[in-house]
């Protein structure tokens, strides 16, 4: 399958949100600058790709004219190379193309049928806000050319490819010009024609590209596509035509771009915790970062989450661009619903509640306790905040620690009366290697008048009880 993108530049332009609806074109600037494309309104007007700039300003009235940028355009076609590696496991992007192949021989099962996986990918593709043309044949030179015709066949063998290509013209071949002016005037139109042809001679007189292009078309001469293989931390990045000075105004494209991760992810069958979103402006850079409470790739969660945190933004400075850093890939892990949609409590989905508080009060505002290796139980846990990634503790408590108990509510400790009853729980000695902060305790549960059930211990060198918790 060939999967060419023709209106790459422009659909790259859409995903910011910021695409006029007027005319609109796409400049090169290699020496004489010429069109690279443009929207409908601009080809309305007579505008067409290579078109001199000068004749394009000649026929539009007041256009916005954008350079075109290569990089920008390879950077989103990997990013739906990634994409579609939920279609295959084989994916080629092609730059010169636009367009990318994917090897579907071993998915038509998986996807019930070349129609219903061609508009799944059309459909996917779509929704990213892409518009694509799809080839399918048994060969990739074959799908390219068909890509690049508008109701093409879908050949599944060699015969149906032949009868497919025969009728299309020799323009939709990849061939040097002054090749297709030769074929041309010896009153060649048709690619069927062409083929019926010896390939030696065709190779005297017009070289060994012809033939081997002709071998390729029909599978005689085997193709090799190098596999794309998508970075193990992937990055997507959009970046505007012209400076965003709003927080609002980022809520588009960066739906955009938890679209594109979304899609990217579950290729990989992979889910995050945590994403950072760097807002470029001219001289500096602001990062944001949001962190669930488990893990998933889901667009529309991860975007509830971003609104709110774009809503209590001020913008240091207008935006330039936007990159997303998704976090440390952890496998296995989805979004999907369960089998009805909600628990079986019928109560709605609070796992999402943590990173909203984050998201409205602020990573400082919310605070996580980390276990420590301090024996005395009012030092046992530090605090942390959610942008502090947690340091590696051991998973179980030191024999001290489980000798003397915990508490539900742990409190300073403070002076308090001998209880009466004293369940004892255990010793604890520690701190002696600390100046000032040799402790000797003995542990004790007891209950006040209240009925309080209390955590206490007392201390060895003073004889004194201290209150250090509760447990109801």
């Amino acid at each position: 399958m060939a999967v060419w993108l023709p209106h790459l530049a422009l659909d790259a332009l859409v995903q910011t949100g910021n695409a006029q609806p007027g005319p609109l074109i796409v400049v090169e600037e290699q020496g004489r600058p010429r069109v690279h494309d443009g929207n409908r309104a601009a080809r309305r007007a007579g505008v067409v790709p290579g078109m001199p700039l000068a004749d394009a300003l000649a026929v539009l009235n007041a256009p916005t004219v954008v350079e075109h940028r290569p990089d920008t355009l390879e950077l989103h076609l990997h990013t739906l190379a990634s994409v579609l590696l939920q279609f295959s496991d084989h994916v080629c992007p092609e730059p010169d193309g636009p367009r990318i192949l994917l090897e579907i021989g071993r998915s038509l099962r998986l996807f019930r049928g070349m129609e219903v996986l061609a508009r799944q990918i059309a459909d996917t593709l779509r929704g990213l806000g892409y518009s694509a043309r799809i080839g399918i044949a048994r060969t990739p030179a074959a799908a390219r050319l068909l890509a690049g015709q508008r109701g093409a066949a879908r050949p599944a063998n060699r015969d149906a490819l032949r009868r497919a290509l025969s009728p299309l013209p020799l323009a939709a071949l990849p061939l040097p010009g002054h090749t297709f002016a030769g074929l041309r005037a010896v009153g060649l139109r048709r690619i069927g024609e062409l083929l019926r042809l010896p390939r030696g001679e065709l190779a005297q007189r017009h070289g060994t590209v012809l033939p081997v292009l002709l071998d390729r078309l029909l599978g005689d001469t085997p193709e090799v596509l190098p596999r794309f293989r998508p970075p193990e931390t992937p990055v997507f990045q959009l970046e505007f035509d012209r400076e965003i000075t709003t927080s609002g105004a980022l809520r588009f494209p960066l739906r955009r771009l938890l679209l594109q991760m979304e899609h990217a992810l579950r290729a990989r069958q992979r889910g995050v915790q945590r994403l950072e979103l760097d807002l470029l402006h001219r001289e500096r850079t602001t990062r944001l970062a949001l962190e669930r409470s488990h893990a998933g790739s889901r667009a529309d969660d991860w975007l509830e989450l971003w609104n709110i945190r774009l809503s209590r933004l001020t913008l240091p400075a207008p935006v330039r661009a936007l990159r997303l850093h998704p976090g440390c890939l952890l496998p296995g892990t989805t979004d999907t619903a369960g089998l009805f949609h909600a628990s079986a409590s019928g109560a709605p989905d609070d796992s999402t509640l943590l990173a909203r508080i984050r998201a409205r009060l602020g990573d400082r505002a919310v605070l996580r306790l980390e276990p420590t290796l301090h024996p005395l139980p009012e030092h046992a846990q530090a605090e942390r905040t959610a942008d502090n990634p947690p340091r590696d503790a051991p998973a179980a408590v030191t024999p001290a620690q489980y000798a003397a108990g915990a508490a539900l509510w742990l409190c300073p400790p403070q002076p308090c009366a001998a209880p009466a009853a004293p369940a004892w729980l255990g010793r604890l000695e520690g701190g002696w290697w600390a100046d000032g902060n040799d402790q000797r305790r003995d542990y004790a549960l007891a209950r006040d008048r209240d009925g309080r059930l209390l955590w206490l211990f007392r201390d060895l060198r003073s004889g004194k009880w201290q209150l250090l918790g509760f447990w109801g």
